[in-house]
């Protein structure tokens, strides 16, 4: 790398190893020093998360970066300027993806074409070539379709989501897999592959036994709770979620370093509070379905307990109403996954929910 990056708002001071990458207060910071990681916040500017993380671990001459943000305007050059600033080798540098949204490796062409090694799990890249191709977008049309939402809702709430996932392939990135249970090594540390299904089927943490650190992703945030979405029909991303909590409550994390946002306590105790909510949530969708059974996936949303303005539904963000719809759905399939509710197409083929007998 070069020092192209460099202008007279980078590099200032803003307190003990920490640097600024910007005139917008944008930073890389380090937040642990065994080992040492240095976080790199990244704008998010189309949701309601503020920020995206991605991690750099070093150790002597070696880098691992975990998550690569998203490649748009507002980041401009800010993860590049933080590696120079580190005094990064992009020779001795590698890159990982915990999943394929745009937002966590939206990012990996610019670090690629600066010579660093990009490697994902080989479940992430199952996941972009299944989610991140056009036929993807069709078959959640489909599927919107057939829980009630109209075609032209059907079609723009598609459209908004299906595009932020990235396909290495198709962009002609290079890039190598590695397999769960496998290390990626940096120095001294070697950190496990792990799966974390739930948020994306293929999405994987890193874990350090001897610290007990895990780099998460999206498995489980303190922001919010991690947004999960219908996968096809017959899956159950909700339960795969709510296993994936379990775990990692049980893992004995002390340090989490996660995707958006920081940790604020206990990760067992988080990940078992998200679990709770997620539960609560189903059992409210199976209420309604119980108080008035033959209604369709998109008229059970609003009695799922989201504080949304559901009395200006149109007004609402495309992305929100997406995220909306998504989990409900996903809701809805692990209802019918663990045999507590069914559905059943009506005479145009539209779901209809019922509990189960």
């Amino acid at each position: 790398m070069n020092g192209d990056a460099r202008d007279a708002d980078w590099g200032q001071g803003c307190g003990e190893n920490c640097f600024t990458l910007d005139g917008d207060g944008f930073t890389c910071s380090r937040v642990l020093d065994e080992p040492e990681v240095w976080r790199v916040e990244l704008l998010m500017h189309d949701t309601f998360l503020p920020s995206v993380n991605a991690f750099v671990v070093r150790d002597g001459d070696e880098t691992l970066v975990v998550d690569a943000g998203t490649s748009d305007d507002f980041n401009d050059t800010r993860l590049m300027r933080a590696l120079l600033g580190l005094g990064v080798d992009p020779e001795r540098t590698t890159l990982f993806c915990t999943h394929a949204h745009m937002d966590h490796a939206g990012l990996a062409r610019e670090l690629a074409e600066a010579g660093v090694r990009v490697v994902i799990p080989e479940s992430v890249l199952a996941d972009m070539r299944r989610l991140a191709v056009p036929a993807w977008r069709d078959e959640m049309v489909a599927r919107m379709r057939a829980e009630g939402v109209g075609e032209a809702e059907a079609a723009e709430l598609a459209d908004v989501i299906w595009d932020h996932a990235d396909n290495f392939e198709t962009e002609k990135i290079a890039f190598a897999t590695v397999a769960a249970g496998e290390t990626l090594g940096c120095g001294r540390w070697a950190l496990e592959v792990v799966p974390t299904p739930g948020h994306t089927p293929g999405h994987c943490a890193l874990w350090e036994p001897r610290t007990r650190t895990a780099f998460l992703g999206d498995a489980v945030l303190f922001l919010c709770s991690t947004c999960i979405g219908f996968w096809s029909e017959g899956e159950d991303p909700m339960g795969e979620q709510i296993a994936t909590l379990r775990r990692l409550a049980g893992t004995g994390i002390e340090r989490a370093l996660l995707g958006h946002g920081l940790q604020e306590g206990s990760v067992a105790e988080r990940c078992l509070a998200n679990v709770a909510h997620h539960e609560r949530r189903s059992e409210r969708a199976l209420a309604a379905i119980r108080e008035t059974p033959g209604r369709t996936g998109a008229e059970l949303v609003p009695a799922m307990g989201w504080r949304a303005p559901f009395d200006r539904w149109a007004e609402t963000p495309a992305l929100t109403r997406w995220f909306l719809v998504s989990e409900s759905v996903a809701h809805l399939d692990h209802l019918v996954a663990t045999g507590a509710a069914r559905r059943e197409p009506d005479a145009v083929g539209v779901y209809r929910y019922f509990a189960a007998e």
